[in-house]
């Protein structure tokens, strides 16, 4: 199955952690991929870097839009090496049961990965695992394949008055 978590709202990797821990706690095997998030600052990671039957692992740890003075070349070089790390996937046997492409959503949208590749290699690993892809700006292209889209509508949220991010809320 094919499962995306998009739109403007927050939860999005919130539904993708609670997926995670679903699987898991049916014995299952996880492969989580994040992008656009620093190890160790999310309360996520903290936890699931300690959880076994899962793989974490963690590419391109700032987005230009959250951190000012990156090398938007690195980032794409980033890119390139994500998408080997989804290549060898594809291309081995089975080996997990659920891969989480955290905040790819974003790379799609902001062109750090190519649509048509990304999506080739998400329909490759969906022949074996169940794949889920979180992050806002999901392409039209990958909502049509997928078998399951949730759009997180926000209405109300603290940053419109000012609040700052809060630990244990969004990080």
């Amino acid at each position: 199955m094919i499962i995306i978590n998009t739109g403007k709202g927050k939860g999005k990797t919130t539904a993708s952690i609670g997926q995670i821990i679903r699987f898991l706690g049916h014995g299952f095997k996880v492969c989580l991929i994040q992008l656009f998030k620093e190890d160790k600052f999310y309360g996520e990671q903290k936890i699931l870097v300690k959880l076994d039957n899962l793989d974490f692992f963690s590419f391109v740890k700032k987005h230009p839009y959250c951190v000012k003075n990156i090398n938007l070349e690195d980032i794409v070089n980033e890119c390139v090496v994500v998408m080997r790390k989804l290549k060898e996937l594809a291309s081995k046997p089975k080996k997990y049961d659920l891969i989480v492409l955290e905040e790819f959503n974003i790379a799609l949208r902001d062109r750090f990965i190519l649509e048509d590749e990304f999506i080739n290699i998400v329909k490759q690993l969906s022949q074996k695992s169940n794949i889920i892809v979180s992050g806002r700006g999901a392409p039209n292209a990958l909502i049509k394949i997928a078998d399951l889209v949730t759009e997180m509508k926000e209405i109300k949220h603290p940053y419109k008055v000012g609040t700052k991010a809060t630990k244990g809320i969004e990080f």
